[in-house]
């Protein structure tokens, strides 16, 4: 167990108090929970990277404690306005749709593969836009409904980006096995 693996475990284990302290109404301690854990998200990547400490179990922990932080923020969110409800349909979907998708990559390919820009610049646009939410009671509704709107579409983005990328992974592997068995059969009628 590395540094930023132990940081993304942190985060995770954040993600609830961020989530008790905001419904009790402890907002300034609830903003500096998910002000915490917007850096460590930047700081465990950089600390993986920097230190050549990327792992696999870094690339799922480090998504895992992004979702769970998105998932806390837009169910808090929720109590402000609906459509974080259907913001959150939409973010369930994505992630479940992928997770299945990236278990399947997963068995065939025997690799985790990073997260993508679109998919920070998704998390980070989720991280602003709900903080804005949470934190700003007067925030103008048509503000709120835009912020909302925006994440909706990056979250629908990344589903239709990763899906494709999963799909492509997924067809090579399928042909890379194919092209594996004909050359083996080859070899042995030879």
């Amino acid at each position: 167990m590395n540094i930023p693996n132990m940081i993304s475990i942190v985060r995770i284990l954040l993600t609830p108090v961020f989530a008790v302290l905001y419904v009790r109404g402890a907002l300034w301690q609830a903003m500096g929970v998910l002000l915490l854990c917007a850096v460590s998200d930047v700081l465990d990547g950089a600390i993986a990277r920097r230190f050549n400490m990327v792992t696999d179990l870094g690339k799922a922990l480090d998504p895992a404690a992004d979702k769970l932080i998105q998932i806390a923020m837009m169910l808090c969110a929720a109590t402000r306005t609906k459509a974080a409800w259907l913001l959150l349909a939409l973010h369930l979907t994505r992630e479940l749709s992928l997770a299945a998708l990236g278990a399947r990559v997963l068995q065939c390919t025997g690799k985790v593969y990073s997260a993508r820009w679109y998919g920070k610049l998704c998390t980070a646009v989720i991280y602003i836009v709900m903080a804005g939410v949470l934190f700003w009671p007067d925030m103008p509704g048509a503000l709120m409904q835009g912020g909302i709107a925006l994440c909706a579409v990056l979250i629908g983005m990344c589903l239709l980006l990763y899906g494709a990328k999963y799909l492509r992974l997924l067809r090579q592997s399928t042909q890379n096995n194919d092209d594996a068995e004909t050359n083996s059969s080859q070899a042995k009628g030879a």
